[in-house]
């Protein structure tokens, strides 16, 4: 089985727009992004998008006491957190930087790399962490087939 690295030796980055939500896969997208700024000098950004809270009637939990500004606060809370936290596992001397965005996370993946001078954007497959179970569809397949710059997607292996 191919090392979940093998696409970043192959290639030139100098920044490299990691999209992170708490799973097991973006942890490997993470891992391979650390390769690259060992083996390239790259500089990386990690990227958290916070879901935008419905606020409508008829989305589970919109019952009497509903209040979309209180969970759109604590979505935003885990996203601070979860930054946090990655950062604090990160060797101090590497060249990271920190991006939050607010809505669907492909399209708004989509338009940080957009917006950013990035050589490639990782991301894992099937992120189902706490900020990715909102949302629906497969956030990876939207990045590929919507990004305009290189997108690697890293697949947790298979159990079993």
């Amino acid at each position: 089985m191919p090392h979940p690295t093998e696409p970043i030796h192959a290639m030139s980055v100098r920044r490299v727009l990691v999209a992170i939500d708490g799973s097991p896969a973006a942890e490997l997208a993470l891992s391979a992004a650390m390769t690259a700024i060992e083996e390239h000098n790259a500089a990386i950004t990690l990227l958290v998008v916070v879901p935008e809270v419905p606020h409508g009637a008829g989305w589970p939990g919109t019952g009497p006491g509903f209040d979309p500004q209180t969970l759109q606060r604590e979505a935003q809370r885990d996203a601070d957190e979860l930054l946090h936290r990655t950062l604090d596992r990160l060797p101090a001397d590497l060249p990271v930087t920190t991006r939050q965005r607010t809505g669907k996370p492909g399209p708004e993946i989509c338009a940080e790399a957009g917006e950013g001078d990035y050589d490639a954007i990782l991301l894992g497959a099937r992120g189902i962490g706490r900020l990715g179970a909102v949302g629906g569809g497969s956030v990876s397949s939207y990045v590929l087939h919507h990004a305009k710059t290189t997108v690697i997607v890293v697949h947790p292996p298979r159990e079993g």
